[in-house]
Parts: C-alpha cells; sequence; structure tokens
C-alpha cells in the first residue's frame, strides 16, 4: 500500500472503522514512513483541539424567541392548518420585524420522501382545496422536519465531536480487549502549546513553561499518588520531545496515560495487582520492584510495555499496551515465571526482558509482529555467583542488525558483559564482551560515537580503578591511569566521559575525559555527587554543582563560568530538550524554587519558591 492509498485511510484508522487487514497494512505503513506519520499526527491534534470546542447550547430566551416567531409558525404550518384562510392571512405579518433573526424556508420538496405514486401524482393537475391543502401540509411537515433536525445538529454538535474524540482515544473499537476508563476530569483548563519540563512533587506531577509564563499546573488529580518512575513517551518525528506521560498511581495499583497539556487521564483497564490486595504491601516487594520500574515506551510511542501480577502469584507477565487501538495484549511466555527489565529495541518491532524461573536467571526477546519468543541467553547465574541477576539490559542503536547487550552481576561487583545478535534464523550462542569485577559498568546506545558503548570501571581490593571504554565488538580502551573513579557518565554525543575522582562523602574532584584523544581534564575540586551533573543536549556544556553553587564547564574550552547568582544546595539539574543554552536547576534550602536559567542571554527566572528533588522531563504540547 503506497502513501496515496494510506493518506486517504487515514481518517478511518483513527476511528476504528478499518477492516482488521486495512488495519494491520496501514500500522505497518506508518512505522517506516516518516510522512504519514506526521499527518496522522496532525489529525489527531485536530481531533484534541475539536474537544476543546464549547458545546452548543441556546439559552432558554433565545429557544423562546426562535420557537415562538411568526416565521417559524409560518414556516411550520402552525397558522392555517387549523384555521380559516382569513385568520392565517390576518396574523401573517407583512414585514420582517426588526430584531427577529431571518427564517428562510430549505429546498427539499416531498419526491425524495413521498414515493413514486406522489410522484407521478405531481403530473395530474388537481383543483380542489382538499388536495392543495393536503399537498401543503406534506410540504410543511418535511421542512418542520429539516429545521428540527438542523436546530439538533447545531445544538448537539459539541457534544457529538466530543464524544467522537474520546471514543477514539478510548480505543473503544470491536475487538479490543482492553480499553480504557477515565477518571474525574481536573477542573483546569488545557495548557497552552509548547516546550514544558515535568516533575514529579509530593506524589503528584506537575508541569512548568519554558517562557515564563501560564505558571506551574498540576497535571495528575488530587486521589492520585504517582509513583516515582513514571516515563514520557519519546518524541514523534519532527518533534523535539514527547506529547504523553505514564505513570502508576500507587494507592490503585493502575497505570495511568496522561496528555502532556493535563487533559485526558485515562486509566488502562489491566490490574497491576490482584483484586483485594493492599498496594502498599506490594511495592517493597521483589515483585512490586519489577512493577514499579517496568513502564518502557516503544521508541515510536505507539506501545506502552508494563509488567502486572494480577494473579498475585509472585511471577508477573508482560504487557502491552496499544495507543491507537486502546488494546491490551499479554504476552504468552513458553514457562510462567516472573518477568522484569523489559526494554525495546529502537525499531520498536522487538521488546527485550529477564525471565527469572526457579532461581535460574534469563534473557528472552518478544517479536510483536510475528508474536515470537526467542531465548537470548539462559542460565546467567552460576554456582559460583547464584545471586548475580541483571543489572543493564539494552540495545544497539543498529536497526538493521539488532544487538541485544546486557551485565550480569550484583550491585558494585559486575561479574561479565555479553552480546547477542538477534533476527538471524540460527541463533548462535551469546557473545561474552568481558569478565572480571567492576565497580561500575554503564551501557549507552549513544557511548562509542553513537555505535553503542559500555564504560567499565575496574575494582581494586574493593575500591573503584580506572575507566574502561568498550564497544559491543569488545574493543576496550583505558580512558585513565592510577584513578580512583566513580559515577562515570557518557556525554550525549558520546565523545566525552565526566567522573568523580576520590569521592568521600558525596564531595570529589569532576573530571572530563575525551574518549578518543584521551586527554583528561579537571574541570572543579570539591564538587557535590548529588544531583548528577548534568550535560547539554548537544555535549557542549556541563552543568555541576559545588553544594551551594552552580557552575558551567564548556567542553570545547575547558572553561568554567562564574557562580550562578543563585545560593542554596541544587537537587535537580536538566538542560532543554530543545535548547543547548536553557537549563533548569531546583534548589532545597538557600533560595529554594525552581529556576529556569538561559546561558546564552545570561538570564534567571524563579518560576517558584518550592522545587523538586526529583527527575525532570520534557514534554511538547501540541
Amino acid at each position: 500500500m503506497n502513501c496515496e492509498q494510506v493518506k486517504e485511510l487515514l481518517s478511518a484508522y483513527l476511528d476504528n472503522a478499518l477492516a482488521p487487514e486495512e488495519y494491520e497494512t496501514v500500522t505497518l505503513h506508518l512505522r517506516t514512513c516518516q510522512e504519514c506519520t506526521h499527518i496522522l499526527a496532525d489529525y489527531r491534534s485536530f481531533d484534541a483541539l475539536l474537544l476543546q470546542l464549547p458545546r452548543i447550547s441556546p439559552d432558554p430566551a433565545l429557544r423562546q424567541r426562535i420557537f415562538s416567531s411568526a416565521e417559524y409558525l409560518e414556516l411550520t404550518g402552525t397558522f392555517g392548518s387549523s384555521r380559516g384562510n382569513g385568520e392565517w392571512a390576518a396574523r401573517q405579518p407583512k414585514e420582517r420585524q426588526p430584531g427577529r433573526p431571518r427564517l428562510v424556508a430549505l429546498p427539499g420538496g416531498r419526491e425524495p420522501f413521498a414515493g413514486a405514486q406522489a410522484a407521478s401524482d405531481a403530473h395530474v393537475p388537481r383543483s380542489s382545496t382538499h388536495s392543495s391543502n393536503h399537498r401543503y401540509t406534506r410540504g410543511m411537515s418535511i421542512i418542520r422536519f429539516i429545521i428540527a433536525a438542523t436546530l439538533l445538529l447545531t445544538i448537539c454538535l459539541g457534544s457529538l465531536v466530543g464524544w467522537n474524540v474520546w471514543k477514539q482515544q478510548a480505543g473503544i473499537a470491536r475487538g479490543i480487549r482492553g480499553g480504557i476508563t477515565p477518571p474525574a476530569a481536573l477542573s483546569q483548563g488545557p495548557i497552552p502549546a509548547g516546550l514544558r519540563f515535568i516533575f514529579l512533587r509530593a506524589g503528584a506531577l506537575w508541569s512548568a513553561p519554558t517562557d515564563g509564563g501560564s505558571g506551574i499546573v498540576r497535571l495528575t488529580p488530587e486521589n492520585i499518588v504517582v509513583a516515582t518512575n513514571w516515563v514520557v513517551r519519546p518524541a514523534l518525528p519532527g518533534r523535539p520531545a514527547g506529547n504523553m506521560l505514564a505513570y502508576i498511581d500507587l494507592q490503585q495499583g493502575r497505570v495511568h496515560i496522561i496528555r502532556s497539556d493535563g487533559q485526558r487521564d485515562i486509566t488502562l483497564s489491566q490490574p497491576l495487582l490482584k483484586p483485594g490486595t493492599l498496594p502498599a504491601t506490594i511495592w517493597d516487594t521483589s515483585t512490586g520492584a519489577a512493577i514499579l520500574n517496568s513502564l518502557a515506551w516503544s521508541q515510536d510511542g505507539h506501545m506502552l510495555a508494563f509488567i502486572a501480577d494480577p494473579r498475585g502469584t509472585n511471577q508477573p507477565g508482560l504487557y502491552i499496551y496499544s495507543v491507537s487501538t486502546g488494546d491490551i495484549q499479554q504476552v504468552q511466555l513458553p514457562i510462567t515465571d516472573a518477568v522484569s527489565h523489559p526494554v525495546w529495541s529502537p525499531d520498536s518491532i522487538r521488546i527485550a526482558f529477564v525471565l527469572t524461573s526457579n532461581g535460574n536467571v534469563g534473557i528472552l526477546d518478544y517479536n510483536t509482529q510475528n508474536h515470537g519468543i526467542l531465548t537470548i541467553a539462559s542460565a546467567l547465574n552460576t554456582r559460583a555467583n547464584p545471586n548475580d541477576g541483571v543489572l543493564t539490559l539494552d540495545w544497539s542503536p543498529d536497526t538493521d542488525m539488532p544487538v541485544i547487550t546486557w551485565s550480569v552481576g550484583v550491585v558494585g561487583h559486575v561479574h561479565s558483559i555479553w552480546s547477542q545478535r538477534v533476527g538471524v534464523e540460527s541463533q548462535t550462542p551469546p557473545h561474552m564482551l568481558t569478565r572480571g569485577d567492576y565497580a561500575q559498568a554503564t551501557y549507552s546506545r549513544t557511548g562509542q560515537n553513537n555505535a553503542g558503548g559500555w564504560l567499565l570501571v575496574t575494582s581494586l581490593s574493593g575500591l573503584p580503578g580506572d575507566i574502561l571504554s568498550m564497544s559491543l565488538n569488545a574493543d576496550i580502551t583505558r580512558l585513565t591511569s592510577g584513578k580512583q573513579v566513580s559515577f562515570a557518565q557518557w556525554s550525549p554525543d558520546g565523545i566525552r566521559v565526566d567522573y568523580f575522582e576520590a569521592l568521600s562523602a558525596g564531595m570529589g574532584n569532576l573530571h572530563v575525559v575525551h574518549t578518543i584523544t584521551r586527554i583528561d581534564t579537571l574541570i572543579a575540586t570539591e564538587t557535590a555527587q548529588d544531583p548528577t551533573p548534568a550535560w547539554s543536549s548537544d555535549g557542549q556544556q556541563l552543568a555541576y554543582s559545588t553544594g551551594m553553587h552552580v557552575l558551567i564547564a564548556d567542553a570545547q574550552t575547558i572553561k568554567t563560568s562564574q557562580p550562578l547568582k543563585i545560593q542554596g544546595p541544587a537537587t535537580a539539574l536538566n538542560w532543554s530538550a530543545s535548547s543547548p543554552h536553557q537549563l533548569v536547576i531546583a534548589v532545597e534550602d538557600g533560595q529554594p524554587g525552581l529556576y529556569l536559567v538561559d546561558t546564552q542571554q545570561d538570564t534567571i527566572l524563579q518560576l517558584d519558591k518550592e522545587g523538586t528533588s526529583g527527575p525532570i522531563l520534557w514534554t511538547q504540547i501540541p
């Protein structure tokens, strides 16, 4: 099916009005065609705008004026239908009265409604008064019907549009197994379009502007407590950030999806826990941790994966929610055991996850197109290390030859790093990239110059050592020598690595090392490890805290700015998703609040006086 054919079907696609085979064909086309995906996104934006239109309902005074006017009575035949012609003529208005609406008879005629005999009779002259009145009465009946239908359509237009949009968003269609139910709506109106950042404060999600306007507003309802691991939908093509969020309500044990403007907060029908279970008793268990850390959007934003244990067996399963249809599908596994760590492939076709069965840890891969299950690795924990588990699980950025990579061990002691290519007919055993005892193993899809790479911190007699950079081909490069490294992380472009040396009591020396030239530069001494230093989106600026001040280092010149005029310990640092010069800073004490900093214009805007200590993520409101 080509683009022109798909464009003709997009409206019906949104309304879930296509045949199953057509729907599947359009879905497959949208996964590979950016142009049609853009058009579909525009359709959804238009629907959202229509949803904001007010319902049209005339007030009683206007209704009385319309239906009691002489013009309406004339058009509907009220005058003269049971009175003499003289009385009707006496009451007929000679001129339109000022202030009255002009009512015009709508064209129609009786042919479409009267039938073949009436059409034939229309050609036979009739002179009797009875026949004339009969024709007149039938014509007036038709006009009355048309006027009433027109008024009814006008009054119900807003309601009809709102219902259709809600039905589309809720996925009410034949064959849907999951579905969603809307909770009580917020009283606030839609948030204006633009880029905003989202943060968690006191169990609620809040949205803050980047232009200083419209204020900070609450997104989630008052009766909901949001879990910490909420996620933002990936950005659609051509957008800097996502337009939808997913979160878990700790009180009810349900997954919610909400638009970035705070509207249409919906609850997925699949319960996360067994009915009757008190959620607070589960969250601190291994099953609860697996559920709370499971929310994962596919890269194209069409699907959301999550883990649930609705039977209360402590063997949670994997579920996939479709944004376009509202369908919730449980992934059928060859054995029933505990699932954790779901992560999507870059092409949004596969999802890898950890399966723990009878104490054995393995990795499986589910294909959403053919619904096949592939065993990637099994028995990852050995007799020597029976407590080992999968610490990090991710994919290579290559969509043509996808690779799954993972680390095995316990926190602070990583024993091995593995990789496995998927999507080939004959599977070879997983490839062990390295074995040892590493204090840290951090993977990034943008590491190794956007090819995907690991940062390994060696361990010497239980103490952290130097940084090794390792590709997915097991090529290892030593980046530091004779250091005591802690908390190493990639820059967004995968060219630099920042790390702390000689960390003690949360303070240490902040370094940046170039992964190609291996030039190691000391940025600052006595730098706070919390909050974690933050790179700008282009990887050219690094913001960090000294405990009472925030400074910014330039990655090219290695020059550090003067301390920003904000006093107090920072609790969060985050750069804008669209601007490499816009930084959000949260401060707890001293001068508490949320601050928006423009490093190019050298301006600081205080947004509130409360701040936050959690992560800050970005959203786009169309």
